[in-house]
């Protein structure tokens, strides 16, 4: 498997409303109804941000490409991915929505992540840049995955809560430097 992960700022939020028109609608959190109209979620991202009216990059584009993946992605498999990504890194309280496309040779996650924290603190720009511990993060999603997938023919069906799925191992938040720079 083939894993290409690339951050960078952006200025605005309207990459949202791109995303949604061409892309199936992943995640969000628990700041985000990604069931609303699109206008208003964006919205919802802009308001957030005027915590800090200063603020010229306002998010975060995360575009994760995994390719030559040995068995074939869901949608659900798709969103496991993302949920136990998302957490892992430490970033399952910013907020962010997610968006996917399942091609033939794997799937491309694009995240949009809010720069301003809940709590009006800033995620600093110099922690872009995807980091070897990432990458590890990613791939043990997905081989976690994969390896389920191969043990249960059902597991794509079964009607389970995807946070359920998400083993023990990966519950625990990875400890780096790349979830803590904030500016004040």
């Amino acid at each position: 498997m083939r894993i290409v992960i690339e951050e960078s700022a952006i200025d605005d939020f309207n990459i949202i409303a791109k995303l949604a028109q061409t892309k199936i609608t992943g995640l969000g959190n628990f700041i985000v109804d990604i069931h609303a109209p699109v206008t208003r979620i964006i919205a919802g991202f802009h308001s957030l941000a005027c915590q800090r009216p200063k603020l010229k990059k306002l998010g975060i584009y995360c575009q994760i490409c995994l390719s030559n993946i040995s068995a074939p992605l869901a949608k659900k498999s798709c969103l496991q991915i993302l949920t136990e990504y998302v957490y892992s890194i430490g970033w399952d309280d910013l907020q962010y929505i997610s968006f996917f496309e399942i091609t033939l040779n794997g799937v491309e996650f694009h995240l949009i992540f809010n720069r301003v924290t809940p709590e009006g603190q800033l995620i600093d720009l110099s922690c872009l840049g995807a980091t070897s511990q990432q990458y590890d993060i990613l791939r043990r999603c997905c081989s976690h995955l994969i390896k389920s997938l191969n043990q249960n023919p059902d597991y794509s069906r079964s009607g389970s809560d995807i946070r359920g799925l998400i083993s023990d191992g990966y519950k625990q938040r990875a400890n780096f430097t790349y979830t803590l720079p904030f500016t004040p």
